[in-house]
């Protein structure tokens, strides 16, 4: 393993710079596709070999490359999705069984969409909602068409995945941690509400577990560390070093008739508001996903308990003094 090359795309993204990473510090030689034009900055130099090129296109891999991790993918431009996360992979697809590689694919928790079962495993039956999670369960489709026709690969259906790398404007997780640390955060129906999240560290360790011939051809795996959101807050205000500070509550009849004010609101004035519907719901959401597959069938282990990477993120993040 430490002998063979591997392939990343989307390897200057956020989860693709967390892969790169790992399998550098595996030993393994890595070489990154990047779009031209595209800056690689995240890189020491020589320690990633460039490829230029575009997922969107036919594409030619090194021959020693055995195994290609494919994380580039659009989640916000959405007359780019079906371009770049449907005919890209179909491409990556085509490119490794051209090579006899094998191909790791990130995928996404959300391609189950709206259910009514309070755990979610692999085998629960995928309704995507959003132009996103369509896209990504189409890609699916894409890899699992083409193991019949001999493709090696494995998914990983990642939940909401956190760690530090995004610009802080797009980055959510950053704004929740700091509406806790300065107390503009409030439980809603005390925090009972389960926050589906995974480091985004672990992740690419998950990705590389997959690479190994014993595990049977085609699977698909979730990967998850769930928190309630009364748990998570607290560990957020003990790692900030504010073990003093009471979180409010907010009853869910409460919530809901603010989500309605904020949503008019926001159609009003084209401002979005502190509390949605979509918010409403994130908060209290009880279903949870599980990763017992991935444990249970494969090399992977977690490293750490999501509350050890909520400190190294709050850290990270300099939220604490810690």
């Amino acid at each position: 393993m430490k002998d063979r090359a591997v392939l990343v795309t989307g390897a200057t993204g956020f989860i693709g710079r967390y892969v790169v990473s790992h399998l550098l510090g595996a030993g393994l030689r890595v070489f990154a596709l990047i779009p031209e034009g595209e800056d690689h900055p995240f890189y020491t130099e020589g320690a990633v070999e460039v490829i230029r090129g575009d997922i969107t296109e036919p594409l030619q891999i090194p021959a020693e490359v055995g195994a290609i991790y494919h994380c580039a993918g659009v989640i916000k431009r959405d007359g780019e999705m079906e371009r770049v996360n449907v005919q890209g992979t179909q491409n990556i697809v085509e490119a490794a069984i051209a090579h006899y590689c094998r191909l790791i694919h990130l995928s996404s928790a959300g391609v189950v969409g709206d259910t009514k079962e309070k755990i979610i495993d692999e085998k629960t039956p995928c309704n995507p909602d959003s132009l996103y999670e369509k896209t990504k369960f189409m890609a699916e489709k894409v890899i699992r068409e083409a193991i019949a026709r001999g493709l090696k690969a494995q998914i990983l259906r990642p939940t909401i995945v956190f760690g530090t790398g995004r610009a802080p404007g797009d980055d959510s997780f950053l704004q929740l941690i700091r509406a806790i640390t300065v107390g503009n955060y409030r439980n809603i129906s005390r925090g009972n509400g389960i926050y589906n999240i995974v480091y985004a560290g672990e992740v690419a360790r998950a990705m590389h577990a997959l690479d190994d011939d014993a595990i049977p051809n085609g699977g698909i795996f979730i990967i998850n560390t769930p928190i309630c959101f009364a748990e998570f807050a607290s560990t957020i205000c003990i790692v900030a070093g504010k073990d003093n500070m009471k979180i409010g509550n907010i009853p869910y009849v409460a919530a809901l008739g603010a989500a309605a004010a904020f949503s008019s609101l926001s159609l009003l004035t084209g401002r979005k508001r502190s509390l949605t519907f979509s918010r409403l719901k994130a908060l209290t959401e009880r279903r949870t996903f599980s990763q017992d597959r991935l444990v249970l069938e494969t090399p992977y282990r977690p490293l750490h308990t999501v509350h050890e990477y909520l400190k190294k993120v709050c850290i990270e993040y300099g939220l604490t003094s810690h």
